[in-house]
């Protein structure tokens, strides 16, 4: 039976992706074999087209984690702010109101908003609460300004992150799914490897090692995946109640 010479297809995309990668660098000094080379460039421009959808959905992932540290930053806020509305010092009471009053001034609540509307809306709250007046306030209470630093860092880390996804918009193919990218890039490996298999065997001087550079990498590859499963077997083994008899039962009900 013929070996599988891609790498496997249920491979995480970051694993396809730097697998592929590390074929085309060991090409990185063009051959004097034009025919291989651009058996490698086409190789590379299957694997850029799936990092551009591959890092699309990273940095979404990216602004998601930011977005939700902002949130929880501003959240913390708004209750220590409410908290110090009831202490028994009155100015630290009085100045509590005033920022509640600053922050309940949004007709939309931040924690709904969408993210850029989010970011265009503390923009407005930060400026609002750095005016000398609102600094007087800010002042009494003793945590408020490290929280309004620590919130000022995750926004331009939000903001950050969503310029990330606007850019890389610009660059993938709106709702390009993964897999048809992923079997491109191995018919196109596949091809590569059998070009790399029959000259090895007529120039081994020339073709065996680079031959034997990819077939490890891809080995490699599969091999780490290989135990990933097996992992994810002893984990399964690990939790499964075969003492619970209503299990087979709710299965095929």
């Amino acid at each position: 039976m013929r070996k599988i010479t891609h790498l496997s297809l249920v491979l995480n995309s970051n694993q396809y992706h730097a697998g592929l990668l590390e074929i085309c660098r060991q090409f990185e000094d063009s051959t004097s074999d034009e025919y291989l080379n651009g058996l490698v460039a086409s190789l590379a421009q299957a694997n850029n087209a799936l990092f551009d959808v591959m890092h699309i959905d990273e940095v979404r992932v990216t602004a998601k984690k930011e977005n939700r540290r902002l949130l929880d930053g501003l959240m913390a806020i708004s209750r220590y702010i409410d908290s110090s509305s009831f202490v028994s010092d009155e100015e630290k009471k009085a100045s509590a109101l005033v920022l509640k009053q600053v922050f309940g001034s949004y007709d939309k609540p931040l924690t709904r908003m969408k993210m850029d509307e989010r970011v265009g809306a503390l923009k407005t709250l930060l400026r609002d609460l750095g005016t000398p007046a609102m600094q007087e306030h800010v002042g009494r209470l003793p945590e408020l300004s490290n929280r309004i630093s620590e919130l000022t860092s995750a926004l331009q880390a939000l903001e950050k992150a969503l310029y990330q996804v606007d850019k890389a918009k610009g660059t993938a193919p709106k709702g390009q799914p993964m897999m048809p990218l992923k079997r491109e890039a191995a018919a196109r490996l596949e091809t590569l490897v059998d070009y790399l298999e029959a000259m090895a065997v007529k120039a081994p001087a020339d073709y065996a090692e680079h031959l034997a550079v990819v077939m490890q990498i891809i080995g490699r590859l599969n091999a780490r995946h290989r135990r990933s499963l097996m992992i994810e077997v002893e984990f399964e083994d690990d939790i499964v109640d075969d003492t619970a008899p209503e299990t087979e039962a709710a299965i095929g009900a």
